[in-house]
């Protein structure tokens, strides 16, 4: 099985508002990689988000790692 990585970024203030999600170009051939990136590029975005917004807007991520058809 290979696997595309899904990810969300959303406030936890009032409910689970999240943005679109973004999904990943790369294609894994485990869960364990695709999983592991999911928290890596996790730490990016919340990052690129910066402390103050993170904070203030309760910023947090989820993913997925989507089985994707391979031929």
């Amino acid at each position: 099985m290979k696997y595309v990585l899904i990810i969300w970024l959303c406030s936890f203030i009032q409910g689970n508002a999240c943005k679109p999600p973004m999904e990943y170009p790369t294609v894994y051939n485990s869960w364990y990689e695709c999983s592991r990136d999911a928290h890596v590029e996790s730490v990016k975005l919340l990052s690129k988000m910066g402390y103050k917004n993170v904070n203030d807007y309760k910023i947090g991520t989820k993913y997925h790692c989507k089985t994707i058809e391979t031929y």
